[in-house]
């Protein structure tokens, strides 16, 4: 019996230490200096995270409330919704995955995504089958999914999960960073450093898939709820303070609901998971507001529960611009 605990710590061990270089080897240059220009009419944007769209097929009990989602976003006129990420459960581009993005298209000006680990890792078992699990763990295919073809071409964006759309009017910024193999590498986050330092926008939202510091008890830990690294996590911190990042958005962790600030300029919400199961360690579905104010210098996260479509809880952080 302690060789099998053994053997499990180690493959879950091994499986998380991921090499972050890969992540930036395709960028010539920083793509956060490549700066595209968004119209947003109104300072309200909508986040929602962990779709798992296939998830369904080896879990009985999930549910998604997307004609719900659909129409709050279509009634609300809002102008950006942003995905963080996991929209597809083993890395597989699904008809039923491209026609969910292709309708939140057609109710809102722009979609931004950001990479999950289920997004770029395909894991090919079916159930919970502890010698299949154990290897792909270690193995695991690397997909690498890209929704290149389903992005808004009108700006021109990279799919590839680094990227900075802002305002014309200094409003707002929108990092988008890929931490989905649970790591940055050296040059992400020198590259994010460079970008802050020439960003005089407002508001300075980063958009990222793996919660940080805020999934609770078990960051750091085996069972994958954080970032791998906590020199990582000391340097992305400090860089968030030193540039003023108003606030950063992650999933990941399904439970979510989580308000992290650690009173020197971090501030982390983690998201609930947009689709629901049964389980008490995960998510009864939410998405999410995030509401921009200048004048009062605060950031508002309303969520909403995806199945009565009504508010359920907010959050009110006060913002350094």
């Amino acid at each position: 019996m302690k060789k099998i605990i053994y053997i499990l710590a180690l493959s879950l061990l091994l499986s998380s230490c991921r090499i972050p270089e890969s992540i930036m080897a395709e960028y010539d240059s920083n793509p956060f200096l490549d700066r595209k220009e968004i119209r947003v009419d109104n300072s309200t944007i909508v986040f929602f995270t962990d779709a798992h769209i296939g998830r369904e097929r080896n879990k009985s009990d999930v549910i998604r409330y997307d004609e719900n989602f659909l129409s709050f976003i279509d009634e609300g006129r809002y102008d950006v919704v942003i995905s963080g990420g996991d929209m597809a459960n083993d890395g597989e581009m699904t008809d039923a995955l491209k026609d969910f993005i292709r309708k939140i298209k057609g109710t809102s000006s722009l979609y931004l995504e950001t990479k999950g680990n289920h997004d770029r890792h395909s894991y090919n078992y079916q159930g919970f089958d502890m010698p299949s699990f154990l290897l792909n763990s270690l193995f695991r295919a690397d997909v690498h999914l890209t929704y290149a073809d389903l992005l808004d071409s009108e700006y021109e964006i990279d799919s590839t999960g680094n990227y900075l759309v802002s305002t014309p009017d200094g409003d707002i910024s929108i990092y988008i960073l890929d931490n989905s193999l649970r790591s940055f590498s050296s040059r992400q986050l020198s590259w994010f450093e460079e970008a802050l330092r020439k960003d005089n926008t407002d508001f300075k939202i980063v958009v990222m898939h793996g919660n940080v510091v805020s999934g609770g008890a078990f960051d750091q830990s085996l069972f994958m709820t954080g970032m791998g690294d906590e020199g990582e996590v000391s340097r992305f911190i400090e860089i968030c303070q030193k540039g003023r990042v108003s606030l950063v958005l992650t999933g990941h962790h399904h439970k979510g609901n989580i308000l992290y600030g650690d009173g020197k300029g971090y501030t982390e919400f983690n998201a609930a998971a947009y689709h629901r199961t049964d389980s008490v360690f995960e998510s009864r579905g939410w998405w999410y507001t995030i509401s921009l104010d200048r004048e009062k210098k605060e950031i508002t996260i309303d969520g909403y529960d995806a199945e009565s479509k009504s508010k359920k809880d907010s959050w009110k952080i006060v913002a350094k611009l």
